[in-house]
């Protein structure tokens, strides 16, 4: 056997016993080979928005479509398509949701692929796709009594499939079945964005976490590491107008590769993400007649509630009269800059759609009968227009904001909205979409 060098064993102190063998620092850049060389810029998956070789946190609130998002950027990146009209990077894709069951994936792949207008068979051998729901033990890591990372079973089978698949994209969706630490411990989060972060380095693949904001209106949940921790996070919203219920927006909640405070408007249409340019026209038509509807509601409504605000002297009816309330509204803060034409298009819709009504009042100082609007409360579009709504003590069907009976009208008389002028059109023809469940919104 040989001896052991110095180097190996440590040198002694004199008295028989040994050093511990020298540390080997970190490794250091090598300054003098970069001189005169050009540095590299950052590569993306998607331009803008997915660096390569990055942990990226997508986030959002429930309904934002952050895992549509990360199964058609996946099958964009597998078919060498643009994603949202961004020219994105080919490579051979997967897919892992711990959410949905295989044929929810089957589903909405069919339907990414008909927006994409790709086939299911120019994806194979690069889209590759897998469902966890139901799998115990989906944890990546755990983490013992004092915090520290015990890589899971999990982990191990993850990057086996990358390396099975040739993934050099891979969208993990979610982090609240991947991450068994917890999520304001800024050690235990750190620790399980560098254990992902390993497999960019090792693997060179691209990482996509998706992950819940929190109902506090931050773009994530638990501790600032999440965010620390990573290089970019991307964040899926609805405008905050509200006004189409299908709209969404992309945007950087942090950047060190792009340029923060981009964004991408798109929507959510037939279970897939489209911008209004790539629709059909007859479509596209439809859609922008339907927000210009949508945006006048909610003009009218916002008008409506500033005047309640007001008192009672400050209601408006729906007559043409001194007290009119599309005359009334135009001019107004929250008109929005809509006119008294717009203003009576919205308050026929409003009245078809069972989201104001008229209530009479008998003025018996003038000996008439006095006519105002009010909002329905609690009423959704596609809510019948006899749905049930709040009770307030003293005038029955109506919110405490809302105006009350003047001191001078002294006989209260039901309404209706059938003495407003016919609607424009009704609820039929307006567009809301489908309903939540239908949606397969998170």
């Amino acid at each position: 056997m040989q001896p052991l060098s110095l180097a190996e064993v440590g040198e002694g102190d004199g008295r028989g016993r040994q050093s511990p063998p020298p540390i080997a620092p970190f490794a250091l850049a090598d300054l003098s080979r970069w001189e005169g060389q050009a540095a590299t810029p950052k590569a993306f998956i998607m331009p803008g928005f997915v660096p390569q070789q990055e942990l990226t946190l997508a986030t959002g609130a429930g309904g934002a479509n952050k895992s549509t998002f990360g199964q058609q950027l996946a099958t964009c990146c597998a078919a060498g398509v643009p994603m949202l009209g961004i020219d994105v990077q080919q490579a051979a894709s997967l897919y892992i949701t711990a959410e949905d069951d295989e044929d929810r994936l089957h589903w909405m792949q069919e339907h990414i692929c008909q927006v994409l207008n790709v086939s299911m068979s120019d994806l194979v051998g690069q889209l590759h796709l897998a469902s966890l729901r139901g799998r115990l033990g989906n944890e990546l890591a755990t983490f013992d009594n004092e915090g520290k990372l015990r890589i899971a079973p999990s982990f191990c089978i993850l990057k086996a499939t990358i390396e099975h698949t040739g993934a050099r994209l891979v969208v993990l969706d979610n982090a609240a079945h991947l991450f068994a630490g917890h999520e304001n411990d800024r050690q235990q989060v750190t620790a399980f964005v560098n254990l992902l972060y390993s497999l960019c380095q090792e693997l060179g693949v691209t990482i996509i976490l998706v992950a819940h904001s929190n109902k506090a209106g931050d773009t994530y949940s638990g501790s600032t590491a999440w965010l620390n921790a990573v290089r970019s996070q991307i964040v899926l919203s609805r405008p905050d107008n509200g006004i189409d219920p299908d709209e969404r927006i992309l945007s950087l909640g942090k950047a060190n590769y792009a340029r923060q405070g981009d964004e991408l408007r798109f929507r959510w249409h037939n279970f897939a993400l489209i911008r209004d340019e790539d629709l059909p026209d007859d479509k596209r038509a439809q859609l922008s007649e339907t927000a210009a509807a949508a945006a006048e509601n909610a003009a009218f409504l916002a008008c409506l509630s500033a005047r309640a605000k007001q008192g009672d002297a400050r209601a408006v009816g729906p007559n043409p009269g001194s007290n009119f309330a599309p005359t009334q509204f135009e001019g107004m803060p929250e008109a929005k800059g809509f006119t008294k034409e717009q203003f009576k298009r919205a308050m026929n819709r409003l009245f078809s759609l069972g989201q104001i009504e008229t209530v009479k009042f008998r003025n018996t100082e003038k000996g008439r009968d006095v006519s105002i609007i009010l909002e329905v409360l609690g009423r959704t579009p596609n809510a019948p227009p006899n749905a049930s709504r709040p009770l307030c003590p003293d005038l029955p069907g109506r919110h405490p904001e809302r105006p009350r009976t003047p001191p001078s009208y002294t006989t209260y008389m039901d309404g209706a909205a059938t003495e407003a002028a016919a609607p424009s059109y009704g609820d039929d023809d307006l567009d809301w979409g489908y309903d939540q469940h239908q949606r397969g919104e998170e």
